[in-house]
């Protein structure tokens, strides 16, 4: 857990409680809690994909925007999402639409078009390989392990 409350955490939990340090304080145990209780950094590749199907409608693509952050693709429909969103992330959050020429200048903005897929509008053609991106997510799984390792190593070492 000590990975979990860095620097970045608590700014991230104070600007989302407009600054406020009760209220951020209280979020942040409640997280915190929420996290020794079912150890979401232990989820693993195998113990949430059932089927190729699942896969494609939430996946994490293997292009990055133009700023280099990590894209996070769902598939469900507009309606179903934008009422579960909070208003500060729909401000962040942009839908798009592969036949809608707003959206193609906001893809244009963020995205390499030869990288971003095709189907979003994109150049990319190239179709979702479920065998490839399951390796590419046990790698991840492997590359966070060892982080846990290290930051638990560390940890034990200074108390």
């Amino acid at each position: 857990m000590p990975s979990f409350v860095s620097d970045t955490t608590i700014r991230r939990f104070l600007k989302a409680r407009n600054w406020s340090t009760a209220q951020a304080g209280r979020c942040l145990k409640e997280a915190a809690k929420w996290r020794r209780q079912y150890q979401p950094e232990k989820i693993r590749w195998e113990d949430i994909v059932n089927s190729e199907n699942e896969a494609k409608r939430a996946y994490i693509p293997d292009y990055q925007d133009k700023l280099g952050r990590t894209v996070f693709v769902t598939l469900p429909a507009e309606k179903i999402i934008k009422h579960f969103l909070e208003p500060k992330m729909k401000e962040k959050v942009k839908f798009v639409y592969k036949n809608n020429s707003d959206s193609q200048k906001v893809l244009a903005e963020m995205f390499d078009l030869d990288k971003l897929e095709s189907k979003f509008g994109g150049r990319n053609t190239t179709e979702f390989d479920i065998v490839k991106y399951a390796e590419r997510m046990k790698t991840l799984d492997q590359i966070t392990g060892s982080r846990q390792h290290d930051s638990a190593t560390t940890s034990s070492a200074i108390n």
